[in-house]
């Protein structure tokens, strides 16, 4: 006996008078035979579903490949790899792209084999072939969107019917121009091979996707992160001294929370903390720092930890900013910035100045080495669930949409138009909210140093 049941798709009204799609009601066929539209023209038509990992990489990336991978192969449909993100698509011509080189053939073996290695089996890069685009205008220039046609250019060429594109904020909004420019495209050729067939899984061990409550990699990173920080903790006890660690968290401190409360962090200092002033110096959080440190000693207690997320340095006032190098986005180069050793420095030079006394404030930063660990369970159930999603979204039609979980890891979809600002083309940020749980069990662990 057969399953066949279609996807139903029913809205609900949410609290500020606005309709959103509720999960999505799916019961698997049964029979693979049983195609849906979308995956029976694909294997009619011969076309192959294409995978590609943007930015930097997060444990258990590879399980998301897996994962989706499997159900098409399971379904008679090829699946390639992309080599180095778009860094190959965006500046090869479709006639030079060579299998092995630019891309990988994902069959059953490697599906299997890569559940098992940790480092990303397609390799990744940050190459942006969106960089050039600021306003929706934009995508209807051809010199602005040259890189993004030779994408679409070589989808047509290896008959590429389906995009899985896995990444942060900037991957989103590529996979959002490709998919808006092929619809372009349709217009005069409707029987190209890709007809905007694009999903994206978020990614980014920094947490602060909106649409998606976790994303794959935060736990295991945050805790790698917070094991290797918990060890200075001790060593600062040991020794009478300050650790300064700065950790990774571009724009919100879910990271760098995480890891301070895992590890017992006299003060975190996150993005979150400066949203209501815009701006800080380094001096004034110095001086907040000092505060603690003196009271700590008046306890009996020369020693502690300090984390600070990364991020920090684009809260700093604009002049210190613009001394900061950009990479190639046009993005402040953060790392580069040094903000714990800054701190650190400013901690020592203020400490002797108000005691007459000498003290080891040691900066240290904790990141790229969390980045790649052998995912632990719940990031294995989820990043094997988001595979299986952008698979659920293709099988079902539900292009321009990225793969997210609800409660108990049900899948559902959120269109790229409720996650990029229609006018900006910016993605929505989800920071921690300092009226929240979460922020007030951060606090609420730390000791008060106010009076």
């Amino acid at each position: 006996m057969k399953n066949n049941i279609e996807l139903v798709e029913c809205f609900i009204q949410t609290r500020d008078g606005s309709f959103r799609r509720t999960p999505m009601a799916y019961i698997p066929i049964t029979d693979k035979d049983e195609l849906t539209a979308s995956l029976r023209r694909m294997k009619e038509l011969h076309l192959k579903v294409a995978v590609l990992h943007s930015g930097g990489p997060a444990p258990g990336g590879n399980r998301v490949i897996a994962g989706a991978a499997k159900q098409f192969l399971d379904r008679g449909i090829q699946v390639i790899g992309f080599l180095n993100g778009y860094e190959y698509l965006q500046e090869v011509p479709p006639q030079k792209m060579q299998p092995d080189r630019h891309y990988i053939n994902i069959n059953r073996q490697v599906a299997s084999q890569v559940i098992d290695i940790n480092g990303l089996i397609i390799r990744t890069a940050r190459a942006n072939p969106g960089k050039d685009i600021n306003i929706p205008d934009d995508l209807d220039d051809p010199r602005k969107t040259k890189e993004l046609t030779n994408i679409l250019d070589v989808f047509e060429h290896l008959k590429v019917g389906a995009l899985i594109s896995i990444g942060g904020d900037d991957t989103l909004k590529t996979g959002n121009y490709i998919y808006e420019i092929a619809r372009r495209r349709l217009k005069e050729a409707p029987d190209l091979f890709f007809q905007g067939a694009v999903v994206h899984v978020p990614k980014t061990i920094d947490n602060d996707y909106y649409g998606i409550p976790w994303t794959f990699g935060y736990f295991t990173a945050a805790e790698a992160a917070g094991r290797i920080v918990r060890g200075l903790y001790d060593d600062a006890k040991a020794t009478n001294c300050y650790h300064v660690v700065e950790l990774m968290g571009r724009k919100a401190g879910w990271y760098t929370a995480a890891a301070s409360i895992f590890a017992r962090g006299t003060r975190a200092i996150i993005p979150e903390d400066y949203e209501a002033e815009g701006s800080f110096k380094l001096a004034t959080l110095a001086e907040q720092l000092l505060h603690i440190v003196l009271k700590r000693e008046a306890d009996g207690r020369g020693y502690g930890l300090f984390c600070i997320a990364e991020g920090l340095a684009d809260k700093l006032e604009q002049e210190e900013v613009a001394k900061m190098e950009q990479d190639r986005h046009g993005n402040p180069q953060l790392s580069e910035a040094e903000i714990g050793r800054q701190v650190a420095r400013k901690l020592e030079q203020l400490y002797k100045t108000k005691t007459g006394k000498k003290k080891s404030f040691k900066s240290q930063v904790v990141g790229y080495e969390t980045r790649q660990n052998p995912p632990s369970l719940f990031d294995s159930l989820l990043t094997s669930q988001l595979g299986v999603g952008a698979f659920r979204l293709l099988e079902q039609g539900c292009f321009g949409e990225m793969v997210t979980v609800r409660d108990d890891l049900e899948i559902d979809g959120i269109p790229f138009s409720e996650l990029i600002d229609a006018q900006t083309l910016k993605v929505r940020n989800r920071n921690i909210d300092t009226r929240g749980d979460f922020y007030n069990l951060l606090r609420s662990l730390e000791e008060d140093f106010s009076r």
